[in-house]
């Protein structure tokens, strides 16, 4: 007998028999082209948050905070 338990949209399928389990990774990038895409957008909002809120420019680096918007804009691009 064969069970299969789908954990999560990040986690690991696994297929487990009666005395042996299996770990397959899931085959689709798109999880991962998410992850990036959400990992960029992120980056950009805490970013411009750094540049633009009172509180954080006065203690944060201008630089700081348009080197997360910068590598932001490039997570996002990449597909």
């Amino acid at each position: 007998m064969t069970s299969s338990i789908r954990l999560g949209l990040n986690e690991k399928l696994y297929a487990c028999a009666d005395t042996t389990c299996e770990v397959h990774a899931p085959t689709a990038s798109f999880e991962r082209d998410l992850f990036t895409r959400q990992t960029g957008q992120a980056l950009i909002t805490l970013g411009k948050i750094f540049v633009s809120v009172h509180p954080f420019n006065e203690h944060i680096d201008r630089n700081t905070g348009e080197l997360l918007i910068s590598l932001g804009n490039k997570l996002k691009a990449l597909k």
